[in-house]
C-alpha cells in the first residue's frame, strides 16, 4: 500500500470502470425518468456521491472516506435544502398561474 492508501493499479482501474459504468447508467435512468425526477436533482447528485465515496473507503480506508463523507454533507446539505426550498416554490408559482388562467 502507497501513501495514498491504494492498493494497487488494477484495483484502481477497476473501480473506475465500475464508477464509469454505474454513471452512464445512472444518468440513463435519470433521463428515462426524468419527467417524474425533475424536482429530485439534489438526490440523485447526493446518491452518486455516496457511491463514489463508499468506493473510495476501500482505497483510502474507512475512517477517510467517513471524514469526506462528514465534508461532503457539510458543503451539500446547505444546497440538498436550497434545492427542496427552490422546488416548494416552483410549485407554488405553478399553482397560481394555473389559477390565474382557470379564471
Amino acid at each position: 500500500m502507497d501513501s495514498n492508501g491504494i492498493t494497487n493499479n488494477t484495483g484502481l482501474a477497476i473501480a473506475f470502470i465500475a464508477l464509469l459504468v454505474f454513471g452512464i447508467a445512472y444518468n440513463a435512468m435519470v433521463e428515462r425518468f426524468q419527467k417524474h425526477t425533475q424536482h429530485y436533482t439534489a438526490e440523485f447528485v447526493v446518491f452518486g456521491v455516496l457511491i463514489t465515496i463508499l468506493v473510495s473507503g476501500f482505497f483510502i480506508g474507512w475512517n477517510n472516506a467517513g471524514t469526506v463523507l462528514v465534508l461532503f454533507i457539510a458543503s451539500g446539505l446547505p444546497m440538498m435544502i436550497g434545492s427542496w426550498i427552490r422546488a416548494a416554490r416552483d410549485e407554488e408559482a405553478a399553482k397560481k398561474i394555473q389559477k390565474e388562467t382557470m379564471k
